[in-house]
């Protein structure tokens, strides 16, 4: 698909998409979806805005499947490259703290937030346990 897409622009056979992007870049600027509730209990999106708040530019975030992680995707600023870590396929529950305690490990000084629903969480238990008994997670 890349060489035939390159075959294509060589011979200047690519349409012309750039009208395209630009109203796609000025609709994301500009439709934000809706985050600030006020209703208890607390809704999910008011979690992510909260978390935009709170966590700056340089935070990496971690996640594996499911809807917190659509949810985040969707919700979470995410400003860098290769600060928005996904298992990417279907089936991994418990896989969200090893792989935060990996990039953690990787790069000590980024701050990393491991962002993950119910059911992951219980796959993960023990990888918690090997988190901070290794001192890898700083909690107050």
């Amino acid at each position: 698909m890349v060489e035939v897409a390159k075959e294509r622009a060589a011979k200047d056979r690519l349409p012309d998409r750039a009208h395209w992007v630009g109203t796609c870049q000025q609709r994301k600027a500009t439709m934000l979806r809706k985050t600030h509730f006020t209703d208890t209990p607390i809704k999910p999106m008011r979690v992510y805005e909260e978390m935009n708040k709170a966590f700056g530019p340089e935070t990496c975030y971690v996640s594996t499947i499911g809807l917190s992680q659509i949810a985040a995707a969707q919700f979470l600023h995410v400003y860098k490259p290769r600060h928005w870590i996904n298992c990417g396929q279907a089936g991994p529950l418990g896989w969200t703290i090893p792989a935060a305690l990996g990039v953690k490990v990787a790069d000590p000084q980024r701050d990393v937030v491991a962002v993950s629903g119910d059911y992951d969480f219980q796959f993960m238990i023990e990888e918690l346990a090997v988190g901070l008994s290794s001192i890898f997670l700083t909690y107050t």
